[in-house]
């Protein structure tokens, strides 16, 4: 602009910006850039995905079966970091990839936002869900082995074939679906379970507990502590590793969030109950100082050698089926075993926990499409592949997880190498399955919930702590709702602006 004089400091602070976007923006080695001569003359794909290592290279394995199957198509796969934000910035510039993967909770946000394309828009075209009821029809008219991994053939799921909404387990399907539309295909989910040292339990005479009362009384015979009152052996610490604070309501029939009403309901009775638990465990049982100290020893050291329960100095922990890989690698001799969360004597006793319907968390990462990506119709149609119980099933035996599907085939469980992968499977299956709330505004509330955890595990009254942020979550929920209508309203104002003009236009 004539006259304007840019300063020093704004050219070097753009300099920075541009050379961190150069380093951080996604990037495809050249390896992966090259379409090999069979792949040349293809429609190409961008897929983003987060994962990188082995996780990565198990999805890597995905796509090239993909590209392999046919020859219209070719994607390419991006590791890409803090893949949330940038993914909405892509998308809002008008340079979205072809394909994302994020997770369970920006499904509620992106869907709103319209920056994904639901699934049923290719219903039209001959998409997700004609070819899943196909698939259904088929299955119901098959035999059991037409189910199986890598099964499909004339009767069963065949090449090409997508996945009826049926098909998912009850819980999984919740995640993918936000007001009554599908948006995403899952990539593989997990569950959370209660993980014991066999060797530890036995030492006491115990058995894997499946009551809080049981888990208490086994985690206080467990626990050990020197002269100074340093705890030297946990028996069981909520704050180890202290990932889901919001998870602990589960186990005494508590929930976070009343869909139907729209609101928060972390105070409820439930809840307070279950914060009242822990910090039980922190003040009366063996002190607040002692519990912080031994888990801050181990704050960097989860999933290595030093980890408390792979190193023996934890008998129990809630963790991911992840965590048996780990075992593996690094203390194969350790003797553990794996139940579903135990749950408080009143929900127990209710008789809505059984053997088919534990109690644990289950989350999914997702696949979408973005809106104003270049080739959906090619998206969707790796996606249909990538939902194909074959290969979700491959997927998750690569990363050691649990089948996503209400009936997981015989063959996936047989080859599956977790000692504990029925038990997961059954969380992912189980009614009581607890699913993260479904609102736009949960990535914040589960903040809240950290802070709010580790207040009461410091001392601060339950109630008190609980009801201040229920009332921050509340108001959360009720700005996202506002903006909710606001951008429906004006969606409906364009649309009817859109009729007018073409009646206008008509009359003409």
């Amino acid at each position: 602009m004539p006259g304007r004089v840019t300063s020093r400091r704004a050219v070097l602070a753009g300099m920075a910006a541009l050379g961190a976007a150069a380093v951080l923006w996604p990037y495809t080695p050249k390896s992966r850039r090259r379409v090999p001569r069979g792949g040349r003359g293809r429609v190409e794909l961008t897929y983003w995905e987060k994962w990188t290592g082995l996780e990565g290279l198990a999805l890597q394995r995905l796509v090239d079966r993909f590209n392999a199957s046919q020859e219209r198509v070719w994607v390419h796969l991006i590791p890409v970091g803090d893949i949330d934000a940038k993914a909405m910035v892509a998308i809002g510039g008008g340079d979205p990839p072809d394909l994302v993967g994020l997770y369970t909770y920006n499904v509620p946000g992106y869907a709103e936002a319209r920056a994904v394309m639901p699934l049923d828009e290719f219903v039209s075209r001959g998409g997700l869900q004609r070819e899943g009821r196909e698939g259904e029809r088929r299955l119901e008219a098959g035999t059991e082995s037409e189910r199986g991994v890598g099964g499909g053939g004339s009767g069963g799921r065949g090449e090409g074939d997508g996945v009826a909404d049926a098909e998912y387990a009850p819980g999984v399907r919740e995640l993918l679906w936000h007001e009554g539309r599908q948006w995403a295909g899952v990539n593989t989910c997990y569950t959370l379970g209660l993980y014991y040292n066999r060797a530890m339990l036995r030492e006491v005479g115990a058995d894997a507990p499946t009551t809080v009362a049981e888990l208490d009384a086994i985690a206080d015979e467990l626990t050990t502590q020197d002269a100074q009152g340093r705890i030297t052996r946990a028996g069981f610490l909520q704050n180890l590793p202290g990932w889901w604070p919001y998870l602990w309501p589960a186990m005494f029939g508590g929930a976070l969030f009343d869909a139907g009403r729209n609101a928060a309901t972390v105070d409820s009775p439930a809840c307070v109950e279950a914060f009242e638990w822990i910090a039980a465990t922190a003040r009366r049982r063996h002190g607040v100082a002692a519990t912080r100290a031994f888990a801050a020893a181990f704050g960097r050291s989860m999933h290595s050698a030093q980890d408390p329960f792979i190193s023996g100095r934890l008998a129990m922990i809630v963790q991911g089926p992840w965590l048996a890989n780990f075992i593996a690698a690094l203390n194969p001799a350790l003797e553990f075993g794996v139940v579903p969360l135990p749950v408080s004597g009143a929900l127990r006793a209710s008789g809505r926990v059984d053997d088919a319907n534990p109690v644990g968390l289950l989350e999914a990462d997702v696949l979408m499409i973005p809106r104003g990506c270049p080739h959906p119709e090619e998206a969707y149609e790796f996606l249909r592949f990538h939902q194909q119980q074959r290969e979700q099933e491959q997927l998750a035996l690569d990363h050691f997880k649990p089948s996503p599907f209400a009936a997981p085939s015989p063959e996936f469980l047989a080859r599956h190498g977790h000692p504990g992968i029925r038990v997961h499977n059954a969380i992912v299956g189980s009614r009581n399955a607890m699913v993260l709330p479904r609102t736009r505004v949960w990535k914040q509330y589960s903040d809240l919930t950290t802070a709010a955890f580790d207040a009461v595990w410091g001392g601060a009254d339950v109630k008190q702590t609980l009801a201040g942020l229920n009332e921050r979550a509340q108001q959360l929920i009720d700005s996202a709702e506002e903006r909710r209508r606001q951008r429906q309203s004006g969606r409906r104002g364009e649309s009817n602006e859109m009729k007018t003009s073409r009646w206008h236009g008509g009359l003409a």
